[in-house]
């Protein structure tokens, strides 16, 4: 047993009783895994991310199941934190720099170290939209790390590499209000500013997180509750299962990351429609795709516009567990409930009256419905 996962085993009854009482419910939907079958092949699990929570969430869950030495792929904004940077990275977290992120020679060599812990069976853990999703769509994949499965399969041609899609729907997510405020801390913190301006955005992008996070870190003594959480993932698939990888191998590149570069990208796109269509969407996603920010609409008009929405998505690829069991205009009361929790709607007189734009417009954007 590894020393990140004897820390993880130390703290796991605490985690469980900490999501007990802060979550109102944790639904886990996925196919029986067999952890101990699959951690004799290299193994990688690949999450969608919209909060700090989903580390230890889906870590969590990963160790609940009986899956042992998990690696969790953090950005430095996270491990650099005092106290809390440093106990992050006893349980497993290995930092990525996100401002070297397009440096072809730190991605390099930060694809042979995950190489080096997959051939060590470590669980790698990745959320390969390079950070947070402060639109609320399914971002772009960032082929850094997933690059890793593609040279260690070409590297083994007859072991198979193994990944687990997987995407995590939150009812109240923590860090959301504070969104806007983290963009701004963001933009001003590049390298490329002034000191005074970084010192600020450096203010901003921190202060973001302490404001979220302090109240969901006390919920328990405050007794408040974070709605239900839904974690869906898929079988475990194998690399050479969907990408000829030899066959795409382009001869006279510089290194095996170059060589395979053909072979990221098809990954990339792969995993982008998998974690895309394993999101769970909620009642509030819907409503919020038939509203209008600069005029209230009724909740008659909307039950309407949210009939003809399911009868378009149910067309498409979404993951619609949730939305399936309800009728329009279950749909639409479920989701008033849900965004009040933001205050981000008014409802009254059977009038919905959107107060922040910000809010609608991130749960919007998990749906597209430009082909209506």
């Amino acid at each position: 047993m590894k020393p990140y996962h004897q820390e993880i085993s130390k703290v796991s009854s605490g985690i469980e009783s900490f999501f007990s009482n802060t979550f109102s419910k944790i639904h886990v939907d996925g196919p029986p895994l067999n952890p101990e079958k699959i951690q004799q092949n290299p193994f990688m699990a690949i999450c969608t991310h919209r909060s700090h929570v989903d580390y230890f969430l889906l870590g969590h869950e990963l160790f609940k199941m009986g899956f042992e030495n998990l690696r969790f792929a953090a950005g430095d904004n996270l491990t650099k934190l005092p106290y809390i940077g440093k106990r992050f990275k006893s349980f497993g977290a290995f930092t990525v720099a996100r401002d070297n992120g397009f440096e072809r020679n730190y991605v390099r060599n930060l694809c042979s170290s995950v190489v080096q812990m997959m051939e060590d069976r470590d669980l790698i853990i990745v959320f390969p939209e390079g950070g947070r999703s402060y639109s609320g769509a399914t971002l772009e994949m960032k082929g850094g790390i997933l690059g890793a499965a593609i040279i260690l399969q070409a590297k083994n041609p007859e072991v198979d590499v193994y990944y687990l899609p997987a995407a995590i729907s939150y009812e109240r997510l923590p860090d959301l209000p504070y969104f806007k405020m983290l963009l701004k801390g963001k933009k001003l913190r590049k390298k490329s500013n002034f000191l005074f301006k970084r010192f600020f955005g450096n203010l901003l992008y921190f202060g973001g997180d302490i404001l979220a996070f302090g109240p969901f870190m006390s919920a328990h003594r405050l007794n408040r509750k974070y709605g239900d959480v839904y974690i869906d993932y898929a079988e475990p698939i194998s690399i050479r299962s969907i990408i000829d990888v030899q066959a795409n191998r382009l001869e006279g590149t510089r290194d095996e990351f170059s060589a395979h570069r053909a072979s990221m990208q098809q990954l990339s796109q792969i995993i982008y429609n998998q974690l895309k269509s394993l999101y769970r969407l909620l009642p509030m996603h819907v409503l919020s795709s038939v509203l209008d920010e600069h005029k209230p609409i009724s909740t008659q008009d909307a039950r309407e516009r949210v009939g003809k929405l399911v009868d378009y998505i149910q067309k498409k690829t979404y993951n619609l567990k949730q939305i399936s069991k309800l009728d329009n205009a279950q749909i639409v009361e479920q989701g008033i409930v849900q965004l009040s929790r933001f205050n981000s709607i008014t409802s009254a007189h059977g009038i919905i009256t959107v107060k922040k734009p910000e809010i609608i417009n991130y749960y919007k954007a998990s749906i597209d419905n430009t082909g209506e």
